[in-house]
């Protein structure tokens, strides 16, 4: 959350136990919903006692290489610190679709280099595949929206969803935040850092209701949480339930135009080691 800080107060009471923290702060944010009390619910989800920092996500395979590509393509990143702040063009081609990006062409130029160098035994093609496959912002926002919904929506009087960007829908044009990557050799192994920045955003379920979204967000209630939110995994059928809740909430023309209660970043970090 944006706009707060930690509270200094040290509660005796807090444990320190994955799931007497996640229900403490559960009955705190429906506490402090309830009540509209902003303050406080931003005094929850900065408290470190109650909200864990870092966040362990488990590996996701993306089989369509191609679709990953064009997907990259319409990134705005920022390569070993060069920015690269073009976004997406594709040029039909004879064949199909040819994706032009001058990221992703540098990325595969830099992939080639570092594959040749002395010592390095990495096919430069499967290195540049292997990195495609983390640069997927829909899988990569999905990861973060449900690790986020499993400790931030209270008793279901809060609903999170992305804030909307161009890859939601192409009529708007802010774009989401560049994707920061970072590629070197060490030991004669190529190591890349990939770092994905997603904006989210907090709202009280009454104010979207009150815009219109009661009917889209009826399944969005105390039990649907308790199914998915089971610590420390979401189980999978229920978080998907989810997530098409919050997605077809998003996609609505209804969709209020005003700020969230809350803002949220949340970034997905992945570390790889390509000799491995």
């Amino acid at each position: 959350p944006s706009n707060a800080k930690n509270n200094p107060k040290n509660d005796s009471n807090i444990s320190t136990s994955g799931n007497d923290r996640h229900a403490q702060l559960t009955q705190k944010l429906s506490q402090y919903t309830r009540g509209s009390d902003r303050r406080q619910v931003l005094r929850s989800l900065m408290d470190p006692r109650l909200l864990p920092r870092m966040y362990t996500l488990k590996s996701v395979w993306v089989e369509d290489i191609a679709a990953a590509e064009r997907e990259a393509a319409g990134e705005r990143a920022a390569l070993n610190g060069v920015k690269f702040l073009q976004v997406r063009r594709i040029r039909a081609t004879g064949s199909g679709e040819r994706v032009d990006s001058h990221f992703l062409e540098t990325l595969r130029e830099i992939c080639d280099h570092m594959c040749n160098m002395d010592g390095v035994d990495t096919d430069p093609m499967a290195l540049y595949g292997g990195l495609l496959l983390r640069l997927s912002r829909s899988v990569s926002e999905k990861d973060a929206l449900e690790i986020v919904t499993q400790w931030s929506c209270g008793k279901g009087e809060l609903v999170v969803v992305p804030l909307k960007r161009c890859h939601h829908d192409p009529s708007i044009s802010k774009l989401a935040v560049p994707i920061d990557v970072e590629l070197y050799v060490e030991a004669g192994n190529v190591h890349a850092k990939v770092t994905m920045s997603h904006e989210l955003g907090l709202y009280q379920r009454t104010h979207l209701e009150s815009h219109g979204l009661k009917r889209e967000l009826s399944p969005w209630n105390a039990n649907a949480l308790i199914l998915a939110n089971q610590y420390p995994p979401m189980q999978s059928s229920s978080s998907k339930k989810l997530s098409q809740i919050q997605y077809e909430a998003l996609a609505s023309p209804k969709f209020p135009n005003i700020r969230p209660w809350i803002f949220i970043d949340a970034d997905v970090v992945e570390r790889i080691n390509f000799g491995t």
